[in-house]
């Protein structure tokens, strides 16, 4: 008689469990979060580095990862420069009346609203660009302790870097 296992979620406990039809035993497998869980830096196991057969391989890597974490700053400057300037709009307009005319540059485009609409909108493009801010952070973060590890790792070091123990 063959033994089929199943993958199925438990209906109390919201975990996946393994069942042997032949056996009936139950194994849990997985658990499972309905929200997720979100951890910080130091719950996060550290990121794996691949395996890599020669240094050019390494050295590809390193540096692709490093041309990614200096865009992803140079994205977030860029995007906290644009989140600045909405903030001296919203500044600029607050205290206006709302029914004031003023004008808005939409694709280029500049069309005509009045404060009452124009305010909410910037304020929602200022919250957006906040929170791709924020993502970009994150991803930025996973790319540093990524790069970190492969230097530590492969025991890269840059020009000027001391190697880990040769204080002086």
């Amino acid at each position: 008689m063959e033994k089929k296992s199943t993958l199925f979620t438990h209906p109390k406990t919201k975990t996946f469990v393994k069942s042997n039809s032949a056996s009936h035993n139950f194994v849990r497998a997985n658990t499972f979060s309905p929200m997720g869980t979100i951890k910080t830096p130091l719950e996060q196991a550290p990121p794996t580095v691949p395996e890599f057969h020669n240094e050019q391989d390494v050295l590809r890597h390193y540096e692709q990862l490093s041309s990614d974490c200096d865009a992803a700053r140079s994205k977030i400057q860029e995007l906290q420069h644009q989140a600045k300037e909405h903030e001296l709009v919203v500044d600029a307009i607050k205290d206006l009346d709302p029914e004031r005319k003023c004008f808005r540059q939409v694709g280029g485009v500049l069309v005509e609203r009045k404060v009452k609409e124009v305010l909410p909108a910037v304020r929602g493009n200022k919250e957006q660009l906040d929170g791709v801010v924020g993502k970009i952070e994150e991803q930025l973060n996973v790319k540093e302790m990524e790069l970190t590890e492969l230097k530590r790792k492969y025991q890269i070091r840059e020009r000027g870097e001391q190697a880990p123990g040769d204080e002086e």
